[in-house]
């Protein structure tokens, strides 16, 4: 007999689950067990309802609703251009004028004076970059500016905030997280090698090395690589694979999905010869937030990638003709080694659980 209860409505009723499963049930009143025996090598498949509960009832997420109902094509159009072109502009716009006025405050922290023309003075800026606190404003303040669109733009959507952002715990276990996260040493070093001896290293990273290497050195070695690790991996990664990827997934596909926004990851940090170098990095992070369904794998992995990196940049040989320290080589082989042991129980982990079932997936939310 056809099922003709209507379908649920949104947003539900408080006392009804519009996603409640109803077993089947025989002639003789019994319930029908539908389950199919596991697999004893790879666990079933996860599943996802077609359309996410409704968390949200904010009027404005309900009228999203409405509009991707009634019109999913030019929704589609748009939320694509917003997530592709739009949300990647702004975003660095508001980075860039919260550099410009972190600027300033650390010029006026260190120089003990309010003077824009200190900005184009290269030894004022080297004094900036090399106090602390003036070196904790200008990482800060642009990090914060660039994730505050993507934190406040899912509180209108419909499916809920962290669906939205991908803010979930997933399918994969604890050891899955750890081991993909350990791995990205090995990406990043293989990609360091490859365009540094393709393209050598530019001003940007030279002085960047610098100034990691003069914070390290005083003593500020294990709380620069734990700023410099958390703050983009939480920051970026909220905007990049939490807020555009995970939107684009749904509407392009996850091959294009993830192309477009490491594309864009690759981009931000601007300077050719660092944009080249974080492409694979920004690939690998996304491949890992898509499989593991949730961005918190990437987030780790981000975080263990550059706090290894500033471990490096900090212990390795100043001049290139000088051999490294006995420190360098046995912190540089144990990370090697544990990154090519995790490389391989990530591939496990891939092989191991497969990409959720998403049943009648509708394309999800622009905003």
């Amino acid at each position: 007999m056809q099922n003709s209860d209507p379908p649920p409505s949104f947003p539900p009723a408080d006392d009804l689950d519009p996603y409640e499963i109803q077993e089947p049930v025989a002639q003789g009143g019994e319930q029908v067990s539908t389950e199919l025996p596991p697999d004893p090598i790879r666990p079933a498949q996860p599943t996802r309802p077609a359309f996410p509960p409704p968390y949200s009832r904010n009027p404005i997420a309900l009228q999203v609703h409405d509009f991707r109902t009634q019109q999913p094509f030019l929704y589609k159009l748009i939320a694509f251009i917003w997530n592709a072109i739009g949300m990647p502009l702004a975003s660095l716009l508001l980075f860039f004028a919260a550099s410009f006025v972190a600027i300033l405050v650390a010029i006026m922290i260190v120089h003990g004076e309010f003077n824009p023309r200190l900005m184009g003075d290269p030894e004022a800026m080297k004094v900036v970059s090399q106090s602390r606190v003036g070196f904790l404003v200008l990482v800060l303040a642009p990090q914060a500016a660039l994730v505050s669109l993507a934190l406040f733009l899912p509180l209108i959507s419909p499916d809920g905030y962290r669906r939205r952002m991908s803010m979930v715990r997933g399918h994969w276990p604890l050891w899955a997280w750890g081991a993909a996260a350990a791995t990205t040493p090995l990406i990043g070093w293989i990609s360091s090698i490859v365009v540094g001896s393709l393209m050598g290293e530019s001003e940007n990273l030279k002085m960047m090395t610098d100034v990691f290497r003069g914070h390290g050195e005083s003593g500020f070695l294990v709380p620069l690589a734990l700023m410099i690790g958390a703050t983009p991996a939480l920051c970026e990664e909220l905007v990049f694979r939490g807020y555009i990827q995970t939107r684009l997934n749904s509407l392009v596909g996850p091959g294009i999905g993830i192309a477009i926004a490491s594309i864009l990851f690759a981009a931000f940090h601007m300077d050719l010869v660092h944009v080249i170098a974080v492409l694979p990095l920004g690939i690998y992070l996304g491949v890992i937030a898509w499989r593991s369904g949730s961005i918190f794998p990437a987030m780790l992995a981000h975080f263990v990638n550059n706090s290894v990196s500033v471990f490096a940049v900090v212990l390795a040989p100043q001049q290139e003709d000088q051999l490294p320290s006995g420190q360098m080589i046995a912190f540089m082989l144990s990370v090697m080694l544990l990154a090519l042991i995790s490389s391989m129980i990530t591939a496990v982990a891939l092989w191991r659980y497969p990409i959720p079932i998403v049943k009648n997936l509708e394309p999800e939310l622009a905003a």
